[in-house]
Protein backbone atom coordinates (compact mmCIF):
# COMPACT_ATOMS: atom_id res chain seq x y z
CA UNK A 1 0.00 0.00 0.00
CA UNK A 2 1.81 3.26 -1.19
CA UNK A 3 2.00 5.86 1.52
CA UNK A 4 -0.03 8.89 1.59
CA UNK A 5 2.27 12.22 1.30
CA UNK A 6 1.54 14.99 3.80
CA UNK A 7 4.27 17.08 3.03
CA UNK A 8 5.15 20.72 1.81
CA UNK A 9 6.56 20.93 -1.51
CA UNK A 10 8.26 23.51 -4.19
CA UNK A 11 6.18 23.67 -7.06
CA UNK A 12 6.98 26.43 -8.69
CA UNK A 13 10.77 27.71 -9.23
CA UNK A 14 10.92 31.49 -10.07
CA UNK A 15 13.43 33.86 -11.20
CA UNK A 16 11.83 36.37 -8.40
CA UNK A 17 10.25 33.92 -6.29
CA UNK A 18 10.04 30.06 -4.69
CA UNK A 19 6.28 29.03 -4.44
CA UNK A 20 5.51 25.98 -1.75
CA UNK A 21 2.42 24.14 -1.45
CA UNK A 22 1.22 21.90 1.27
CA UNK A 23 0.20 18.49 0.48
CA UNK A 24 -2.23 16.14 2.28
CA UNK A 25 -3.16 13.37 -0.16
CA UNK A 26 -4.82 11.93 3.02
CA UNK A 27 -7.44 14.77 3.53
CA UNK A 28 -7.01 15.84 -0.51
CA UNK A 29 -5.18 18.96 0.43
CA UNK A 30 -3.37 20.98 -2.37
CA UNK A 31 -2.89 24.63 -0.71
CA UNK A 32 -0.58 27.44 -1.30
CA UNK A 33 1.37 27.71 2.00
CA UNK A 34 4.78 29.94 1.13
CA UNK A 35 6.57 32.07 -1.18
CA UNK A 36 9.98 33.28 -0.50
CA UNK A 37 11.48 36.34 -2.55
CA UNK A 38 15.22 35.89 -4.13
CA UNK A 39 16.05 39.27 -4.75
CA UNK A 40 14.07 41.05 -1.36
CA UNK A 41 13.85 39.96 2.15
CA UNK A 42 10.41 38.98 2.03
CA UNK A 43 8.87 35.62 2.98
CA UNK A 44 4.70 35.35 2.94
CA UNK A 45 2.68 32.56 4.15
CA UNK A 46 -0.55 31.75 3.52
CA UNK A 47 -2.40 30.29 6.84
CA UNK A 48 -4.99 27.32 6.36
CA UNK A 49 -6.68 24.85 8.14
CA UNK A 50 -6.74 21.20 7.86
CA UNK A 51 -8.78 21.41 4.69
CA UNK A 52 -6.98 23.46 3.28
CA UNK A 53 -9.36 26.47 3.39
CA UNK A 54 -8.33 29.59 4.64
CA UNK A 55 -7.90 29.36 8.19
CA UNK A 56 -9.03 33.35 9.26
CA UNK A 57 -11.76 35.38 8.52
CA UNK A 58 -10.45 38.01 6.59
CA UNK A 59 -6.63 37.69 7.00
CA UNK A 60 -5.15 35.87 4.04
CA UNK A 61 -1.37 36.32 4.27
CA UNK A 62 1.25 36.98 6.72
CA UNK A 63 4.48 38.75 5.36
CA UNK A 64 7.82 39.17 7.23
CA UNK A 65 9.97 41.57 5.89
CA UNK A 66 13.51 41.47 6.62
CA UNK A 67 13.35 38.88 9.11
CA UNK A 68 13.12 35.30 9.40
CA UNK A 69 10.13 33.52 10.37
CA UNK A 70 12.09 31.49 12.49
CA UNK A 71 13.15 34.52 14.49
CA UNK A 72 9.62 35.64 15.41
CA UNK A 73 7.66 34.25 18.46
CA UNK A 74 4.45 33.47 18.32
CA UNK A 75 3.98 32.02 14.40
CA UNK A 76 3.74 28.91 13.32
CA UNK A 77 7.23 27.59 11.50
CA UNK A 78 5.54 24.15 10.67
CA UNK A 79 3.20 23.80 7.52
CA UNK A 80 1.94 20.68 8.80
CA UNK A 81 -0.02 23.19 11.54
CA UNK A 82 -1.42 25.25 8.97
CA UNK A 83 1.29 28.22 9.64
CA UNK A 84 -0.03 31.25 10.92
CA UNK A 85 -0.32 32.11 14.81
CA UNK A 86 0.21 29.90 17.76
CA UNK A 87 -2.21 30.17 20.48
CA UNK A 88 -0.45 32.92 22.14
CA UNK A 89 -1.13 35.49 18.93
CA UNK A 90 -4.41 33.85 17.54
CA UNK A 91 -6.28 36.43 20.14
CA UNK A 92 -5.33 39.27 18.41
CA UNK A 93 -6.61 37.95 14.96
CA UNK A 94 -9.75 37.82 15.74
CA UNK A 95 -9.53 40.62 17.67
CA UNK A 96 -8.90 42.32 14.35
CA UNK A 97 -11.57 41.06 12.34
CA UNK A 98 -13.73 43.95 13.56
CA UNK A 99 -11.77 45.49 10.19
CA UNK A 100 -12.60 43.27 7.30
CA UNK A 101 -10.78 45.19 5.22
CA UNK A 102 -7.73 44.08 6.35
CA UNK A 103 -6.41 41.31 4.35
CA UNK A 104 -3.03 40.58 5.59
CA UNK A 105 -0.90 41.36 8.49
CA UNK A 106 2.81 42.64 7.76
CA UNK A 107 5.94 41.95 10.23
CA UNK A 108 9.03 43.99 9.99
CA UNK A 109 12.39 44.01 11.67
CA UNK A 110 12.62 47.69 9.80
CA UNK A 111 9.13 49.85 9.90
CA UNK A 112 7.66 50.94 12.17
CA UNK A 113 3.50 49.44 13.48
CA UNK A 114 1.11 51.42 11.42
CA UNK A 115 -2.50 50.81 10.02
CA UNK A 116 -3.12 51.45 7.23
CA UNK A 117 -6.68 50.64 4.19
CA UNK A 118 -6.01 47.22 4.08
CA UNK A 119 -3.01 46.00 5.77
CA UNK A 120 -1.55 46.63 9.49
CA UNK A 121 2.37 46.28 9.77
CA UNK A 122 3.58 45.33 13.34
CA UNK A 123 7.52 45.96 14.15
CA UNK A 124 9.37 42.81 15.51
CA UNK A 125 10.33 45.06 19.03
CA UNK A 126 6.04 45.77 19.13
CA UNK A 127 5.64 41.94 18.33
CA UNK A 128 7.57 40.86 21.12
CA UNK A 129 6.20 42.91 23.40
CA UNK A 130 2.48 41.43 22.89
CA UNK A 131 4.10 37.75 22.91
CA UNK A 132 5.59 38.51 26.25
CA UNK A 133 2.21 39.70 27.41
CA UNK A 134 -0.06 37.45 26.15
CA UNK A 135 1.66 34.17 26.57
CA UNK A 136 2.25 34.06 30.38
CA UNK A 137 -1.40 35.11 30.15
CA UNK A 138 -2.79 32.01 28.18
CA UNK A 139 -0.61 29.78 30.21
CA UNK A 140 -1.82 31.27 33.55
CA UNK A 141 -5.47 30.74 32.24
CA UNK A 142 -4.39 26.71 31.55
CA UNK A 143 -3.03 26.80 34.66
CA UNK A 144 -5.98 27.40 36.46
CA UNK A 145 -8.28 25.47 34.05
CA UNK A 146 -6.54 22.42 34.73
CA UNK A 147 -6.58 23.07 38.57
CA UNK A 148 -9.83 24.50 38.86
CA UNK A 149 -10.85 20.85 36.99
CA UNK A 150 -8.83 18.59 39.21
CA UNK A 151 -10.16 20.14 42.45
CA UNK A 152 -13.46 20.18 40.97
CA UNK A 153 -13.04 16.42 40.43
CA UNK A 154 -11.23 15.76 44.03
CA UNK A 155 -14.27 17.38 45.81
CA UNK A 156 -16.32 14.73 44.44
CA UNK A 157 -13.84 11.59 44.46
CA UNK A 158 -11.79 12.81 47.60
CA UNK A 159 -10.17 9.26 47.50
CA UNK A 160 -9.17 9.12 44.19
CA UNK A 161 -8.32 12.55 43.37
CA UNK A 162 -6.17 14.60 45.33
CA UNK A 163 -6.40 18.63 45.56
CA UNK A 164 -3.65 20.74 43.80
CA UNK A 165 -2.38 23.76 44.77
CA UNK A 166 -2.35 26.59 42.46
CA UNK A 167 1.46 27.44 41.32
CA UNK A 168 2.94 30.67 39.52
CA UNK A 169 3.00 30.82 36.16
CA UNK A 170 6.64 32.69 34.94
CA UNK A 171 5.77 36.17 32.95
CA UNK A 172 2.14 36.27 35.58
CA UNK A 173 3.64 38.88 37.41
CA UNK A 174 4.21 41.18 34.11
CA UNK A 175 0.65 40.50 32.56
CA UNK A 176 -0.94 41.51 36.43
CA UNK A 177 1.24 44.91 36.30
CA UNK A 178 0.24 45.52 32.31
CA UNK A 179 -3.58 44.72 32.92
CA UNK A 180 -4.02 46.68 35.78
CA UNK A 181 -1.67 49.78 34.83
CA UNK A 182 0.65 49.43 37.98
CA UNK A 183 2.83 52.81 38.36
CA UNK A 184 5.68 52.57 40.93
CA UNK A 185 4.17 55.18 42.94
CA UNK A 186 1.09 52.76 43.20
CA UNK A 187 3.33 49.92 45.30
CA UNK A 188 3.61 50.56 48.56
CA UNK A 189 6.92 49.84 50.89
CA UNK A 190 5.78 46.46 51.26
CA UNK A 191 5.03 45.54 47.97
CA UNK A 192 8.52 47.04 47.10
CA UNK A 193 10.01 44.96 50.20
CA UNK A 194 8.88 41.90 47.93
CA UNK A 195 9.75 42.61 44.79
CA UNK A 196 13.07 43.37 46.05
CA UNK A 197 13.27 40.35 47.99
CA UNK A 198 12.58 38.31 45.29
CA UNK A 199 15.35 38.86 42.78
CA UNK A 200 17.70 36.05 42.35
CA UNK A 201 20.65 36.35 43.39
CA UNK A 202 22.06 35.23 39.73
CA UNK A 203 20.38 36.99 36.68
CA UNK A 204 21.67 35.51 33.78
CA UNK A 205 20.98 38.43 31.12
CA UNK A 206 23.08 40.89 31.28
CA UNK A 207 21.01 43.45 30.08
CA UNK A 208 18.68 42.91 33.22
CA UNK A 209 21.71 43.58 35.73
CA UNK A 210 22.41 46.24 34.03
CA UNK A 211 19.14 47.80 34.10
CA UNK A 212 18.63 47.19 37.79
CA UNK A 213 21.62 48.74 38.30
CA UNK A 214 20.90 51.84 36.09
CA UNK A 215 17.41 52.22 37.92
CA UNK A 216 19.03 52.07 41.60
CA UNK A 217 21.83 54.31 40.14
CA UNK A 218 18.53 56.88 39.12
CA UNK A 219 16.93 56.63 42.26
CA UNK A 220 20.00 56.94 44.08
CA UNK A 221 21.18 60.40 42.39
CA UNK A 222 17.73 61.75 41.98
CA UNK A 223 17.21 61.07 46.40
CA UNK A 224 21.14 62.95 46.78
CA UNK A 225 19.97 65.97 44.64
CA UNK A 226 17.05 66.64 46.70
CA UNK A 227 18.71 66.26 49.84
CA UNK A 228 21.37 68.53 48.51
CA UNK A 229 18.81 71.02 47.92
CA UNK A 230 17.43 70.82 50.99
CA UNK A 231 20.95 71.92 52.22
CA UNK A 232 20.71 74.72 50.55
CA UNK A 233 16.69 76.34 51.69
CA UNK A 234 18.10 76.35 55.45
CA UNK A 235 17.79 79.50 56.90
CA UNK A 236 19.58 79.23 60.05
CA UNK A 237 23.38 78.87 60.48
CA UNK A 238 24.49 77.02 63.63
CA UNK A 239 27.88 74.78 63.86
CA UNK A 240 25.35 71.17 63.98
CA UNK A 241 24.52 73.05 60.04
CA UNK A 242 28.04 72.60 59.16
CA UNK A 243 28.20 69.11 60.48
CA UNK A 244 25.04 68.41 58.50
CA UNK A 245 26.82 69.60 55.05
CA UNK A 246 30.05 67.58 55.97
CA UNK A 247 27.77 64.61 56.96
CA UNK A 248 26.34 64.97 52.95
CA UNK A 249 29.79 64.85 51.29
CA UNK A 250 31.04 62.00 53.44
CA UNK A 251 28.15 59.88 52.18
CA UNK A 252 28.73 61.20 48.83
CA UNK A 253 32.27 61.90 48.52
CA UNK A 254 31.35 61.43 44.39
CA UNK A 255 29.85 64.98 44.36
CA UNK A 256 33.32 66.74 45.52
CA UNK A 257 35.53 64.59 43.14
CA UNK A 258 33.32 65.42 40.55
CA UNK A 259 34.78 68.91 40.88
CA UNK A 260 38.13 67.98 40.43
CA UNK A 261 38.04 65.89 37.16
CA UNK A 262 40.82 63.36 38.18
CA UNK A 263 40.43 59.55 38.95
CA UNK A 264 40.15 60.01 43.11
CA UNK A 265 39.23 58.49 46.41
CA UNK A 266 38.41 60.02 49.57
CA UNK A 267 41.30 59.55 51.39
CA UNK A 268 39.86 60.02 55.27
CA UNK A 269 36.91 62.78 56.29
CA UNK A 270 38.16 64.48 59.62
CA UNK A 271 41.63 63.79 58.79
CA UNK A 272 44.30 65.23 61.10
CA UNK A 273 47.23 66.86 59.35
CA UNK A 274 49.51 68.21 62.44
CA UNK A 275 50.11 70.88 63.98
CA UNK A 276 49.62 69.75 67.42
CA UNK A 277 52.36 71.73 70.08
CA UNK A 278 53.93 70.59 73.14
CA UNK A 279 50.86 70.32 75.36
CA UNK A 280 49.06 67.96 72.84
CA UNK A 281 46.64 70.78 71.57
CA UNK A 282 46.43 72.93 68.09
CA UNK A 283 45.80 70.00 65.84
CA UNK A 284 44.91 71.32 62.42
CA UNK A 285 41.75 68.50 60.79
CA UNK A 286 40.81 68.97 57.79
CA UNK A 287 37.34 68.06 56.61
CA UNK A 288 38.11 65.67 53.72
CA UNK A 289 41.11 64.12 52.58
CA UNK A 290 41.26 63.40 48.68
CA UNK A 291 44.00 61.19 46.77
CA UNK A 292 44.57 60.65 43.31
CA UNK A 293 44.19 56.82 42.67
CA UNK A 294 46.83 56.98 40.09
CA UNK A 295 49.32 59.52 41.45
CA UNK A 296 48.74 59.52 45.21
CA UNK A 297 48.61 62.76 45.56
CA UNK A 298 46.70 64.25 48.00
CA UNK A 299 43.74 67.06 47.42
CA UNK A 300 42.39 68.60 51.29
CA UNK A 301 39.00 69.98 51.02
CA UNK A 302 37.37 72.46 53.62
CA UNK A 303 33.66 72.59 54.05
CA UNK A 304 31.44 75.41 55.39
CA UNK A 305 27.98 76.16 54.56
CA UNK A 306 25.41 77.55 52.24
CA UNK A 307 24.64 80.65 54.65
CA UNK A 308 28.64 81.51 55.20
CA UNK A 309 28.92 85.41 53.62
CA UNK A 310 30.97 85.38 50.57
CA UNK A 311 31.07 89.23 50.63
CA UNK A 312 31.17 91.60 53.89
CA UNK A 313 28.62 94.42 52.93
CA UNK A 314 26.48 95.21 51.03
CA UNK A 315 27.66 99.08 50.69
CA UNK A 316 30.62 98.85 48.49
CA UNK A 317 34.85 99.29 49.61
CA UNK A 318 35.02 101.54 46.69
CA UNK A 319 31.90 102.43 44.24
CA UNK A 320 30.24 101.31 42.43
CA UNK A 321 31.30 97.82 42.71
CA UNK A 322 33.91 96.91 44.36
CA UNK A 323 33.27 95.49 47.58
CA UNK A 324 34.89 93.38 50.57
CA UNK A 325 35.51 89.75 50.94
CA UNK A 326 33.38 88.06 53.84
CA UNK A 327 35.80 86.84 56.80
CA UNK A 328 34.09 83.48 56.42
CA UNK A 329 35.31 83.68 53.15
CA UNK A 330 38.97 84.73 53.96
CA UNK A 331 39.02 82.96 56.97
CA UNK A 332 38.22 79.42 55.51
CA UNK A 333 40.95 80.61 52.93
CA UNK A 334 43.69 81.02 55.32
CA UNK A 335 42.41 78.09 57.15
CA UNK A 336 43.13 76.00 54.53
CA UNK A 337 46.62 76.97 53.19
CA UNK A 338 47.60 76.79 56.78
CA UNK A 339 46.07 73.23 57.26
CA UNK A 340 48.27 72.21 54.06
CA UNK A 341 51.08 74.26 55.57
CA UNK A 342 51.06 72.01 58.05
CA UNK A 343 50.46 68.69 56.30
CA UNK A 344 53.71 69.46 54.37
CA UNK A 345 55.95 69.91 57.70
CA UNK A 346 55.08 66.60 58.86
CA UNK A 347 54.00 64.51 55.55
CA UNK A 348 56.70 62.34 56.38
CA UNK A 349 55.24 61.19 60.08
CA UNK A 350 51.22 61.25 58.85
CA UNK A 351 51.20 59.61 55.40
CA UNK A 352 52.87 56.24 55.73
CA UNK A 353 53.35 55.42 52.53
CA UNK A 354 49.72 55.82 51.92
CA UNK A 355 49.88 59.58 50.14
CA UNK A 356 52.13 61.92 48.31
CA UNK A 357 51.89 65.79 49.10
CA UNK A 358 53.40 67.11 46.42
CA UNK A 359 51.76 70.85 46.80
CA UNK A 360 48.51 69.63 46.93
CA UNK A 361 45.32 71.25 45.63
CA UNK A 362 42.47 72.71 47.80
CA UNK A 363 39.57 72.95 47.61
CA UNK A 364 36.88 75.69 49.48
CA UNK A 365 33.39 74.49 49.39
CA UNK A 366 31.31 77.67 50.79
CA UNK A 367 28.16 80.16 50.57
CA UNK A 368 25.99 80.72 47.51
CA UNK A 369 26.56 82.54 44.40
CA UNK A 370 22.95 83.18 44.35
CA UNK A 371 22.80 85.11 47.33
CA UNK A 372 25.12 87.83 45.56
CA UNK A 373 23.50 90.49 43.92
CA UNK A 374 24.73 91.72 40.05
CA UNK A 375 27.51 94.22 41.11
CA UNK A 376 29.40 91.98 43.91
CA UNK A 377 29.61 89.18 41.30
CA UNK A 378 32.86 91.06 40.15
CA UNK A 379 34.19 91.13 43.14
CA UNK A 380 34.00 87.46 44.26
CA UNK A 381 35.22 86.82 40.78
CA UNK A 382 38.30 88.71 40.32
CA UNK A 383 38.99 87.47 43.92
CA UNK A 384 38.39 83.66 43.49
CA UNK A 385 40.22 83.80 40.12
CA UNK A 386 43.49 84.84 41.01
CA UNK A 387 43.82 82.81 43.81
CA UNK A 388 46.99 80.25 43.14
CA UNK A 389 46.43 77.00 44.72
CA UNK A 390 42.52 77.69 45.94
CA UNK A 391 39.72 76.59 44.30
CA UNK A 392 36.70 78.38 45.82
CA UNK A 393 33.12 76.67 44.93
CA UNK A 394 29.95 77.49 46.13
CA UNK A 395 27.01 75.34 47.02
CA UNK A 396 24.82 76.21 44.67
CA UNK A 397 27.49 75.40 41.66
CA UNK A 398 28.30 72.78 43.37
CA UNK A 399 24.41 71.59 43.21
CA UNK A 400 24.20 72.60 39.59
CA UNK A 401 27.14 70.18 38.46
CA UNK A 402 25.27 67.74 40.39
CA UNK A 403 21.86 68.67 38.54
CA UNK A 404 24.09 68.25 35.28
CA UNK A 405 24.75 64.68 35.65
CA UNK A 406 21.26 63.93 36.78
CA UNK A 407 20.18 65.67 34.13
CA UNK A 408 22.41 63.81 31.49
CA UNK A 409 21.42 60.56 33.31
CA UNK A 410 17.25 61.41 32.83
CA UNK A 411 18.09 62.56 28.70
CA UNK A 412 19.77 59.09 28.41
CA UNK A 413 17.16 57.12 30.03
CA UNK A 414 14.17 59.05 27.84
CA UNK A 415 16.38 58.28 24.71
CA UNK A 416 16.80 55.10 25.80
CA UNK A 417 13.22 54.42 26.13
CA UNK A 418 12.83 55.91 22.41
CA UNK A 419 15.12 53.20 20.48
Amino acid sequence: MATLKKTEELRKNLATKEVFYFVNEKEEVDVLSREVFKKKPIEIHYPFNKDGSQKYKYIHSVEFHNISPSLVKGVMKAPSFGLGFTRYLSPLIYELEAFPQISKIIISKKEKSSFSKSHITFSTDDMEHLFKIIKPFKDTQSSELKVTSNNLLASIFPAKIKEKERKYVKGELNVFLNTHKVKSGDLSETDLEKVIDLIPEEIASKKLVFQAEEKINFIKLKKITKEFEGLLKQSTDTKSFEEKCQKFFTKNSWVLSNILSIPVAILKDKAYVGGKDYTDKGGRIVDFLYRNELTKNVFIIEIKTPLKKLIDSKIPYRKPDVFSLGKELTGGLVQILDQRDNLQKEFYKLSAGKFEAFNPKLLLVIGKASSLKKEQHKSFELFRNNLKDVEVVTFDELLERTKMVFGNFVEKKKKGKKS
